[in-house]
């Protein structure tokens, strides 16, 4: 989810998850977005399409030929070719092979979804200054995604399916009277719990990580000037056992928690799997007590 706090999970149908807690993040969506595709800190605040770092791992590098599904993780561009689906995030604006991978998914997608890019709903509504519209089309364009998650689990049956709500984003960044005032935020809020239960509900996953990638003030921004956006959140459901007490966590520890619950082997990464294997629970919760996380 792009750009939530702790205090999601305090509304109703929030106690869906079993486990929650604050997120430290990179304070922008670039940095921290990335740093869950590969396990790496970055520097930079500004966009830069994922392919620029291809001297990187990323997660699917790691997965191999196991089963995938990505859905619009923001940094991504251009798709890249796995065994099963990718969509690009907002750097891919519109719907062709450049992407979409495989190919052949832009007509499925376009025919079976009425799938969209945010550049084609959402921005020329806000230019205009039409917020009741600029709202209506930021619920529509997460009931969109909702279905292309469905759409692509039923397709696919990935072992791992990661995919970014982002209209949270779009709706905060309006956090100022005049335009999207606190009544439309609590709104956008329980629309999108709908949304993530019914997608829980539906595919049943082993394990689901929900996390943002940063918090908002109350003035609609976030970033490196504003140190109490440093703050997102992460929620955990898991069928796993060995889940230890957590506080706090870092937006680093994300991918070792994916990787841990696909048992996917990895070398030492920087973060904490938020799920422990029997054999590393000792050593990672001494990790953690050293971190002041637990």
């Amino acid at each position: 989810m792009d750009g939530l706090d702790d205090e999601l999970w305090a509304l109703p149908g929030g106690d869906m998850v079993q486990y929650h807690g604050r997120l430290e993040t990179f304070y922008t969506t670039f940095p921290s977005f990335m740093s869950t595709l590969t396990g790496m800190r970055y520097k930079q605040t500004a966009f830069a399409p994922h392919r620029v770092f291809r001297n990187h791992t990323f997660i699917w590098d790691r997965l191999g030929d196991m089963r995938q599904t990505y859905i619009n993780i923001p940094p991504t561009y251009p798709a890249e070719l796995v065994n099963g689906s990718f969509i690009c995030g907002f750097m891919g604006s519109r719907l062709n092979s450049n992407s979409v991978c495989p190919p052949s998914l832009v007509e499925d997608l376009r025919r079976d979804v009425d799938y969209r890019f945010t550049e084609e709903l959402d921005k020329p509504l806000a230019l205009e200054g039409r917020w009741d519209d600029f709202f209506e089309s930021c619920m529509a364009l997460m009931e969109m995604r909702t279905r292309a998650i469905k759409y692509l689990a039923e397709r696919d049956r990935s072992e791992l399916l990661y995919a970014v709500y982002t209209a949270s984003d779009e709706c905060l960044h309006q956090r100022v009277e005049g335009r999207l005032g606190e009544r439309r935020i609590r709104e956008m809020k329980r629309i999108l719990l709908e949304n993530v239960n019914g997608v829980v509900e539906t595919l049943q996953p082993d394990t689901t990580v929900l996390f943002s990638d940063h918090g908002f003030n109350m003035q609609g921004y976030h970033g490196t000037k504003d140190p109490e956006t440093r703050w997102g959140t992460w929620a955990l459901r898991s069928d796993l056992d060995h889940v230890p007490p957590r506080k706090e966590a870092h937006i680093l520890d994300v991918l070792p928690t994916i990787l841990t619950s696909l048992d996917v082997p990895y070398e030492p990464l920087e973060g904490c799997s938020l799920l422990f294997s029997e054999t590393d629970k000792r050593a990672m919760i001494a990790k953690l007590e050293r971190l002041s996380y637990i």
